[in-house]
This record gives structure tokens, C-alpha cells and sequence, in this order.
């Protein structure tokens, strides 16, 4: 399937400097619960060509030192072997996105932060687009930034539902407890669930992507899915989350401009504040 994408439409989703460090991250979620997964690799290798800086140039070894590290090389691997994949299949090494001259620290937060993306909107949208998403991701992202392991803090169940619980007064501020009761109304393991399952150990880890930015994935993620009553909500929380309505107003225009080119329809006109 061709990519929706083209460079005017990419430099388009990056234009506004309300979100010149988010524009990605936003982008792959939508595109992730629009069921467009391969379109996450076009957007990571265009955020790593204009996103990440460029490597500084390492200075040229002396001869000496050149002398050295020969008499250190190891002998190369033996022919016909070839690298782990894991249950991946074969590697396609013309799907790496090419970092080489890019400062790999720039590069590693576009992982992390896009990865964080995808993982958060697996409760908004689903595991299996999640998983189809994570994978393309995979696929373009160079080996020596694919195994980073996020060290997410060991808390008690009690002090991680305490963290959940803190999230979501914040983000429904005054509402909170309607909103949770309302659900315990419909079903008592729904609220439950919601609290201790999708907002303590997920949503409230904001490590990697912070408050505001989750309310930004957040908003992404349920814009493609016409579900207005919950999409309410979070547009407030995100101004609970620290962002400004103008900043909401862009990510909103942002999803609704992918799921546009993805074809998606509304019963009504999509929520904005």
C-alpha cells in the first residue's frame, strides 16, 4: 500500500512551533488508531532528517592510534551468519531508517518518546493495533536504538494506585468524581479497571512523555475513534495537564487532518473547546 505521506504534508504536521518537538509522536498515535501503521516509518525517518541534529564530526585518528586499534580488530564473524531477528523474520536492511550522522541522543528521544506513544494508546485504542504499530516502528529503527529497556519505577500496588488515582483527579479536575461514579454506575469493575489497570501503571507514568504530552496522545488517539463525550473530557484535562488551549486546538487540528487522509468520517463535528 503507498504512503499517504509526502514531504509538503510531512513539513505541514511539523510547521507549527507549538508542537515543533511533539508533531511525531502525535502523528504516529493517530496514525496507529487509524489502522495506518505503515506509516509510522516514513514519519520516523523524516523526524530523525529534521528533528535530530546532526553528529558533530568525530576528529581523525592518528597514525598511531590507527596502528593500534588494526593489531585490536577482532576477526569478522564467519560467513553465512547473520543477526538474531527473534520472532520477527527475516531482517529487511533496507527498512532501517539511516541515523548515521545524527546525534544519537536526538535520535534515541524519538524512539522513546514515539514508543511511549504507542504503548499509551493501547488503552485507548487496542492492543493489536498497538502491537502491528510497535512493530513497524522496530522495523525502521537501527539495531543500537532498539533495545532500550525504560526502567519504570518498582512501586506497591498501593503507591502505584495512589499515583493512578492522583492522575485522574488531575486531568478531570473538578469532575472526578462524577465521572467515576458515572462508570461504577454502569459497570463497578469498569471504574475499577480504568484506575488501577489503564491510569496507575500506564498513563500516570510520565517519565517519558509528561503529563501534557500524554493528554496530547490522548486526545489523538480518541479523535479517529468519534467518541465526543470521553474526547470532551480530555480536551479539559489537557489544560489541567499544563497545556494551553492553543496547543490542544493544534493537536486536535493535527489528528483530524491524518485521519482525513486516512478516510475517516464523524457522526458529528468533532469536540473542541
Amino acid at each position: 500500500m503507498p504512503s499517504l505521506l509526502t514531504p509538503a504534508i510531512l513539513s505541514s504536521f511539523r510547521a507549527t512551533p507549538l508542537l515543533a518537538s511533539s508533531w511525531y509522536y502525535v502523528a504516529a498515535a493517530t496514525f496507529s488508531v487509524c489502522n495506518r501503521p505503515e506509516e509510522i516509518p516514513v514519519i520516523f525517518k523524516y523526524a530523525v532528517e529534521h528533528d535530530a541534529r546532526r553528529r558533530l564530526a568525530a576528529p581523525q585518528p592518528t597514525l598511531e592510534e590507527t596502528l593500534l586499534n588494526d593489531s585490536l580488530t577482532r576477526p569478522s564473524s564467519p560467513t553465512g551468519s547473520t543477526r538474531s531477528t527473534g520472532s520477527y523474520g527475516p531482517e529487511d536492511e533496507s527498512a532501517l531508517v539511516d541515523c548515521t550522522d545524527r546525534d544519537p541522543a536526538d535520535v534515541a528521544e524519538i524512539v522513546r518518546k514515539t514508543r511511549e506513544a504507542l504503548l499509551k494508546g493501547c488503552a485507548l485504542a487496542g492492543l493489536p493495533k498497538t502491537i502491528n504499530s510497535m512493530i513497524q516502528l522496530r522495523n525502521a529503527t537501527p539495531h543500537e536504538f532498539r533495545n532500550e529497556v525504560v526502567v519504570r519505577p518498582t512501586l506497591s500496588s498501593e503507591d502505584e494506585q495512589i499515583r493512578g488515582t492522583e492522575f485522574w483527579n488531575q486531568v478531570y479536575g473538578k469532575v472526578s468524581r462524577r465521572v467515576l461514579s458515572q462508570m461504577n454506575t454502569a459497570y463497578p469493575d469498569l471504574a475499577q479497571y480504568a484506575v488501577q489497570h489503564v491510569y496507575s501503571p500506564l498513563l500516570s507514568f510520565t517519565s517519558i512523555l509528561s503529563a501534557k504530552e500524554t493528554s496530547y496522545v490522548i486526545i489523538a488517539c480518541l479523535i479517529p475513534q468519534d467518541v465526543n463525550p470521553q474526547l470532551k473530557g480530555h480536551l479539559k484535562g489537557g489544560l489541567n495537564n499544563g497545556a494551553t488551549k492553543e496547543e490542544i486546538m493544534r493537536v486536535r487540528e493535527l489528528s483530524i487532518q491524518i485521519c482525513t487522509l486516512c478516510g475517516i468520517t464523524w457522526k458529528e463535528d468533532v469536540a473542541k473547546l
